[in-house]
């Protein structure tokens, strides 16, 4: 995690901030459009605030940076950036299964084939964004496969941990990215209240 996104103007615990994590570099992507994005959307003042941090592209420690800062900042919903080299368009993940590519190393060289190793865990753990707001205010699409690598796990790990308590997704970028306002809008889409029943 990069501190300096934070420092110069934090957010207070209890100040219903954003925490939006972008994944850093890893194999041959040095220069990860994730986290250029969640600096680009750094906002400790703005309406609502949001934090943009750079997370590891590790099993172990991209989740546990996120959680310890979520249980520092009390954030109003968390939303975890990754790039997708094969795809085109971003997309926003309904769900993380269980299951990893145990094939692919992350930036410690670790091999998973699965997000949680007990037999009870579950197969898949869905996302709990309002995701057809926000894809509709991004101008974006929905996703049923989060891959097999760290961007799956992180979902699977985050929405475990926190998303019974507050909304938690994951967005997965193209190569070449999305403007910071695309985004910003689709924050502001997912906290808008919800129009009342007739």
């Amino acid at each position: 995690m990069d501190p300096d996104l934070r420092s110069g103007s934090p957010v207070a615990p209890g100040a219903g901030c954003v925490l939006v994590a972008g994944f850093g570099a890893f194999l041959e992507v040095q220069d990860n459009p994730a986290a250029r994005l969640a600096r680009a959307v750094h906002d400790p003042q703005g309406e609502p605030p949001v934090v943009g941090v750079e997370m590891s592209v590790s099993y172990a420690r991209g989740p546990a940076e996120i959680l310890a800062l979520a249980a520092q900042l009390h954030p109003r919903m968390v939303l975890g950036l990754g790039v997708a080299r094969g795809r085109t368009e971003a997309t926003l993940e309904r769900f993380a299964c269980r299951g990893l590519d145990p094939s692919l190393a992350d930036v410690d060289q670790v091999f998973r084939s699965l997000c949680d190793p007990d037999p009870d865990a579950p197969e898949r753990v869905q996302a709990t964004l309002p995701l057809d707001r926000m894809a509709a205010a991004m101008g974006c699409t929905l996703s049923e496969d989060a891959g097999r690598y760290v961007c799956n796990a992180w979902l699977y790990t985050i929405g475990r941990a926190l998303g019974s308590v507050l909304p938690v997704g994951f967005l997965h970028l193209p190569p070449q990215g999305m403007s910071a306002d695309r985004l910003r809008a689709g924050i502001h889409a997912a906290l808008a209240p919800r129009p009342a029943a007739r």
